[in-house]
C-alpha cells in the first residue's frame, strides 16, 4: 500500500515538471512569449494561455528598455494552438522550428524574407491550410514540413531551396507542383507535376497529376508515399532503380 502511495506522488511530481517545462518562457510582450537567445536575440516559444486568432510576429521587441530583434520560432511553439487561423511572421524571422505550427487551425500563412529554414513537422496536420507561398529566402524544407495538410492543393519551390526532406508534402491532395526555372538543385521538367533532383534525375516527390518524364532514371524513396487521389501512373523505361516507400499508402 505504501509502494502504491510513492507510486502516486512520484507520477504526480513528474507530471508537474513536465508541465511546468512545457510553458517555460523567459517575458512575454503583447500576449507573444519569448525566450531570450544568449542575451542576443528573442525566440517565440509556447506560453500559458494558447494562441488564437489573428498572430503577429513582429520584427523586434523591448524588454526592460532593451531592443531585441526576433529572430526564430522555437520548437512546438503553436503545437496544437487549433484557435490559430492567421499567422504574420516578420522579416527579421530566420528559422521555424520542428513542429512549431503542428496540429494547428492555420488557414493563412505569410511568411517574411528572411526565413532559410522550415524545419521538420512544421506545418504538419494543419488540416485548414489552403494555400501557401514558400519565400524565395528558404533553402531547406524539412521532413514532413507539410504533410497532412490535406487541403494544400499545389505548391511552387523557389529557387532559393537546395534540401528537400523526406515526405515532406505527404498525405497531401496536391494537383500542381512547380520548381523555379531558376532552382539550380531541382526542376520539374516538361510540366511534369513533380521535384526532381536535376544532377541525379532522381524524382523526389510526386501527386496525383505525376507525368514522370522519360529523362527521370530513380524514384527516390517515399516519392509518392501518401499521395492522395493518385489511381494511376506510368513508369518509363528509362526508371532503373525506385527508392522504398515510394509509392506507399497511396489511396
Amino acid at each position: 500500500m505504501k509502494s502504491i502511495k510513492f507510486s502516486t506522488l512520484l507520477l504526480t511530481l513528474l507530471l508537474s515538471m513536465i508541465s511546468t517545462d512545457t510553458f517555460a518562457y523567459d517575458f512575454e510582450v503583447d500576449g507573444i512569449y519569448y525566450n531570450l537567445i544568449n542575451g542576443k536575440y528573442a525566440e517565440v516559444t509556447s506560453g500559458n494561455n494558447r494562441y488564437s486568432g489573428d498572430v503577429v510576429i513582429p520584427e523586434k521587441i523591448t524588454y526592460e528598455g532593451v531592443e531585441y530583434p526576433v529572430e526564430s520560432i522555437g520548437d512546438y511553439a503553436f503545437s496544437s494552438c487549433t484557435s490559430l487561423t492567421v499567422i504574420t511572421i516578420g522579416n527579421s524571422v530566420t528559422s521555424i522550428g520542428e513542429y512549431a505550427f503542428q496540429d494547428s487551425g492555420l488557414t493563412t500563412i505569410t511568411i517574411g524574407n528572411s526565413v532559410t529554414d522550415i524545419g521538420e513537422g512544421a506545418f504538419s496536420n494543419c488540416f485548414s491550410l489552403t494555400s501557401f507561398t514558400i519565400p524565395n529566402s528558404v533553402t531547406s524544407i524539412g521532413n514532413g514540413a507539410f504533410s497532412n495538410c490535406f487541403n494544400l492543393t499545389s505548391i511552387t519551390i523557389p529557387s532559393s531551396v537546395t534540401s528537400i526532406g523526406n515526405g515532406a508534402f505527404k498525405y497531401c491532395f496536391i494537383t500542381s507542383i512547380k520548381v523555379d526555372a531558376d532552382n539550380n538543385k531541382y526542376d520539374s521538367r516538361d510540366n511534369c507535376n513533380a521535384i526532381i533532383e536535376t544532377s541525379t534525375n532522381t524524382l523526389i516527390t510526386g501527386c496525383k497529376n505525376t507525368i514522370i518524364p522519360n529523362s527521370v532514371t530513380s524514384i527516390g524513396g517515399s516519392a509518392f508515399n501518401g499521395c492522395l487521389g493518385l489511381t494511376a501512373i506510368t513508369i518509363p523505361n528509362s526508371v532503373t532503380s525506385i527508392g522504398r516507400s515510394a509509392f506507399e499508402v497511396c489511396i
